[in-house]
């Protein structure tokens, strides 16, 4: 059952990699079911809905008759299958191709839909980005056009001759009361012509504002806002939030048109109106302000309303354009204006000359226009506009390489032959090769024919638009030579062969020898080359001085390509390795190992004996897992088959944690304990008790310790005092005794150096481990099965099954 499983799994991805070419023209009832599942997954990738499939089928010319059995064959496939796919978008070509109707013209006009479809409309990306704020600044000067209106609160300051300050707000009819002079209405004036009032009514109490700037008499007036009024704003039309906002009265439209998120697909950029009390008082051209950077600055009023309409015309740019998108244009406007509006042509795109698509009636046309045509050539609705790139053919490129001076590309106007070319190009390198050069020349754009010519003769060879010369290298033609040095030195790898080095100076590349190495035992192996193949190795011993001087010929060995010089480590030289006592010794820390069979005893007499509180039965050597530095090495290795097992543990419905049961545990230390009794009774001879000792191992020598403790599946976790009767038993007894899910036939003892002891099971009879100081008992829970009803539930449920009945029958 697992593998269909898998088999279905695997289907899909083996029908997804058909090209869809193969089956081009083939009718509905020539498709196979497995050839039909392709198409229905191509279209599941792409997608449509299964009604716009049909509607597409419908416009390419197919029957009902062919539509309707498509439609119940691919019903009926995604039923056995149980696939249900949310479909997206569909291939049409694809489509089309199921129902025998497919050309290139129709593939053509599909592909031009598709990248038309990706442009955006130019200047919605302002309105797409989250970094703009919506609301305006309020800490900046109040603008001089600003139209004080009721709520706005104002300060009026006076300074010079005379100095004070009034504030005041502006009531809902309009006026501002200002200390000793009667009401002054300022509603619907702006900043500056509300000074101007304001100057002309306090001058009747502050005379110095009519004076000179020079006089000593002079009394000077400013108008300030204190805070802004709230307006109610109208929004609608084609915008993707229609809705009436409340905003400050600094807002401008472009702020309350971002808050509504600007205009929607069809809305447009370039004719948006405000309207005051039903008459059209500004209309708006958003292309000013992202093109020019242009936007006048007017205020607005309460109730005002903020439509856009329909955009009216527009044009689909794309290709070699700064700025690719759809854009809408004026009556009016010429193909110049939308190239400025565009950025104008990049780079790489054909400047002389653009092509257009355009609408005509019931077909289309296209049109090339030039450059002298672009200020006043006019634009349909629906134009596309294509800027053309460049084509990658030059007219007159050569094209020189290898052992030259100056390699690279040159120009055929003022060039001949090769040997101008190459003392265009500088002139020959020093590792030119003379004798032999090759000229590549395109015939139709490939490149089909070779000319080889000696240099000397260059000056015949005439050379054609696109022709590549290749002037051969010495550096070209000679290998890498090189030899090798392992051993005792510092950097041991591959070294560069020169003809005359020598093993001194291989050694001296190398960073010279380590303080292990051996100069007088040096071996070169070099290949004989023997044609039989018996003896395919020679080995060269060589002995050198100590301080690498008055070497002779004999000695510093010529070398040759290939040689391999090993130099070796010293005769019994062995590093130094190390073990480390903690705990209750008379000198506990790190000692050597002095020999190959040092042992535990040896270990004793080094650090002298053992302290009186020491607990000889609880020593235990914590020793490195090798293993896990192993597996540790190769972890880097395994992490795609550990992906690979987590797949195949998703794939058989394995829970997390079986998955982790089929794993082996590996620590990074092994702990075991020793018998120092015996070891010390035997004078360390009797191999049974004496261990011989590792690097890096570790002793801990711990104190006495005269408890027990009881941990796991019993009543209560608890610590009891050793004695010598006290058994496992009696020590789980008085820690409450076992629980309900308390494992008894596996309890095991772990005793204070790290030994473990388990219980033996015989028939019904367990026989616990034996206790000794220090030791820990461990009661394991059982394997609940959480399938398996319990007595106790078989009897609820029984029981509640009899008082069902029972209330039945008393009914």
């Amino acid at each position: 059952m697992k593998k269909l499983i898998l088999i279905i799994i695997l289907l899909p991805t083996l029908f997804f990699g058909q090209n869809i070419d193969q089956f081009k023209g083939k009718k509905l009832n020539d498709l196979s079911d497995t050839e039909l599942i392709s198409y229905w997954k191509q279209a599941q990738e792409n997608g449509y809905s299964i009604n716009e499939i049909k509607i597409l089928a419908r416009a390419q010319g197919a029957s009902e008759t062919e539509i309707t059995q498509f439609e119940q064959r691919i019903s009926k496939i995604t039923n056995n299958t149980n696939k249900k796919s949310e479909i997206k978008e569909f291939d049409s070509s694809s489509l089309t191709s199921i129902f025998g109707k497919n050309t290139s013209e129709e593939e053509s006009e599909i592909s031009d839909a598709k990248t038309l479809a990706k442009l955006p409309i130019y200047g919605s990306n302002y309105f797409n980005n989250e970094n703009i704020n919506s609301s305006p600044i309020l800490n900046i000067a109040t603008p001089s056009s600003y139209e004080l209106g009721p709520g706005d609160e104002i300060l009026i300051s006076i300074w010079g001759a005379a100095e004070n300050e009034y504030s005041s707000l502006i009531s809902r009819e309009g006026f501002v009361k200002v200390e000793r002079i009667g009401p002054v209405y300022l509603s619907g004036l702006t900043i500056s012509e509300a000074k101007n009032k304001l100057k002309r009514s306090l001058s009747k109490i502050y005379s110095g504002i009519n004076s000179k700037q020079d006089s000593e008499f002079k009394v000077y007036l400013d108008l300030s806002l204190l805070n802004t009024r709230s307006i109610v704003v109208n929004v609608t039309g084609n915008v993707v939030a229609p809705d009436t906002y409340t905003v400050s009265s600094l807002s401008t439209a472009l702020n309350v048109l971002y808050a509504a998120g600007g205009p929607n697909e069809s809305g447009s950029y370039r004719n948006i109106k405000v309207i005051r009390n039903g008459n059209t008082i500004k209309t708006i051209d958003l292309y000013d302000y992202f093109s020019k950077g242009v936007y006048e600055s007017f205020s607005l009023r309460d109730q005002d309303v903020i439509l856009v309409p329909n955009y009216e015309k527009r044009i689909f740019v794309k290709g070699e354009f700064k700025n690719k998108g759809i854009f809408e244009v004026k009556d009016g406007e010429k193909l110049n204006d939308l190239i400025k509006y565009s950025g104008g042509i990049s780079s790489f795109g054909v400047k002389e000359k653009l092509f257009i698509k355009r609408n005509d009636g019931l077909f289309r046309q296209v049109e090339d226009v030039k450059k002298s045509n672009f200020y006043d050539f006019n634009l349909n609705d629906g134009d596309i506009i294509e800027a053309r790139s460049v084509t990658d053919m030059f007219t007159n490129l050569i094209t020189i390489e290898g052992a030259i001076s100056t390699p690279g590309d040159y120009s055929l106007n003022n060039i001949k032959n090769v040997e101008e070319l190459i003392s265009e190009a500088g002139g020959l390198a020093d590792y030119a090769i003379t004798e032999r050069a090759y000229l590549i020349r395109k015939e139709k754009g490939v490149e089909s024919s070779v000319i080889s010519f000696n240099l000397l003769e260059s000056s015949t060879i005439n050379l054609k638009p696109n022709d590549r010369v290749i002037i051969s290298s010495n550096i070209d033609l000679t290998r890498s030579k090189t030899v090798t040095i392992e051993g005792e030195v510092f950097e041991p790898k591959n070294y560069p062969f020169f003809d005359g080095m020598t093993v001194v100076d291989l050694i001296l590349m190398s960073k010279g020898i380590t303080k292990n190495g051996d100069l007088s035992n040096i071996e070169i192996y070099r290949s004989t080359y023997d044609e039989d193949r018996k003896n395919p190795i020679e080995t060269i011993k060589v002995s050198l001085d100590t301080d690498l001087s008055n070497l002779s010929e004999i000695k510093n060995t010529e070398l040759k390509e290939d040689d391999l010089v090993v130099v070796r480590e010293k005769l019994g030289f062995q590093e130094k390795e190390f073990v480390t006592v903690e705990g209750l010794v008379k000198y506990p820390g790190t000692y050597a190992i002095k020999n190959n069979n040092f042992s535990f005893f040896d270990l004793i007499q080094d650090f002298k004996g053992f302290l009186k509180d020491a607990s000889l039965d609880g020593v235990k050597i914590i020793r490195e897992n090798k293993l896990d530095e192993l597996l540790e090495n190769e972890e880097e290795g395994e992490e795609e088959e550990e992906e690979e097992e987590e797949e195949n543990a998703e794939f058989l419905n394995l829970s997390e944690t079986d998955s982790l049961k089929i794993k082996v545990e590996i620590k990074p230390f092994i702990e075991f304990g020793i018998d120092v009794e015996n070891i010390l009774a035997t004078n360390g001879s009797n191999p049974k008790y004496n261990v011989i000792l590792k690097p890096f191992d570790k002793i801990i020598v711990p104190r006495k310790d005269n408890t027990i403790e009881i941990t796991g599946a019993v009543q209560q976790s608890s610590v009891v005092a050793y004695s010598n009767s006290l058994t496992t038993v009696s020590a789980i007894n008085r820690a409450g005794g076992f629980s309900e899910k308390a494992s008894k036939k596996n309890v095991y003892v772990v005793y204070q150096n790290g030994n473990v002891a388990s219980t033996k099971s015989f028939l019904i009879f367990n026989n616990y481990p034996k206790l000794k100081p220090g030791a820990k008992i461990i009661v394991p829970q059982k394997n609940i099965d959480r399938n398996k009803t319990s007595v106790g539930e078989i009897v609820g449920y029984t029981t509640s099954l009899v008082s069902i009945i029972a209330l039945i029958k008393s009914l």
